[in-house]
C-alpha cells in the first residue's frame, strides 16, 4: 500500500470511494458515478479516424449517358386467329439511329403445355414494328383461361 502523499496509508480504491462518496450512499452507486466520471473524462481522449479524402466526387471529363437498348418489347397482345388458335402480337422498338436485327423469342405456357417461337427481327433506327407469332398447336380459349407469356432476346 503505502502513503500518499499526506501520510495516508489507505489504499488507491479507499481514496477514489473518500473522493467520490456522498454521505449514506451505497457503494454500487459509488462504482456508478466513478464509471460516469471516467467516461467523462477519458471520452474526449479517444483518436478515432475522421474523413478523409475529397468532400465532393470527381468531376468527369465527359458525361456519360446510361445505354440504349437496341431492340426492346414495348407491348405484347394475344388475340384469337381465325383457325381459333393463339396469335402473339409483339410491339418491337428500336431506340438507337442504325436498323438493328436481333432474335425474338416468345414463350407460352397455357395449363402443361409449354411452347415457344423464335423468329429474327430487323427494325430501322428510331422506329417500331408489329410482329406476329403464331401458336397453331395452342387453343386460344386454353390460354385465355390458364396461360402465361413472356419474351426475351436470344
Amino acid at each position: 500500500m503505502g502513503t500518499d502523499g499526506a501520510g495516508s496509508t489507505r489504499s488507491p480504491s479507499a481514496r477514489w470511494e473518500t473522493l467520490l462518496s456522498v454521505a449514506g450512499e451505497p457503494s454500487g452507486m459509488k462504482r456508478r458515478r466513478l464509471l460516469a466520471l471516467t467516461v467523462a473524462l477519458l471520452g474526449g481522449c479517444s483518436d478515432l479516424p475522421g474523413a478523409t479524402g475529397p468532400r465532393t466526387p470527381p468531376t468527369p471529363s465527359e458525361p456519360t449517358a446510361a445505354p440504349t437498348r437496341s431492340l426492346r418489347v414495348t407491348d405484347l397482345g394475344v388475340e384469337e386467329a381465325d383457325g381459333g388458335h393463339l396469335r402473339v402480337i409483339a410491339t418491337v422498338r428500336n431506340g438507337t439511329d442504325a436498323q438493328r436485327t436481333r432474335t425474338l423469342r416468345i414463350r407460352v405456357r397455357a395449363g402443361e403445355a409449354r411452347t415457344e417461337r423464335r423468329r429474327d427481327v430487323t427494325v430501322a433506327g428510331g422506329a417500331q414494328r408489329d410482329i406476329v407469332f403464331d401458336f397453331i398447336d395452342v387453343q386460344y380459349g386454353d390460354f385465355s383461361g390458364n396461360g402465361s407469356l413472356n419474351s426475351g432476346w436470344v
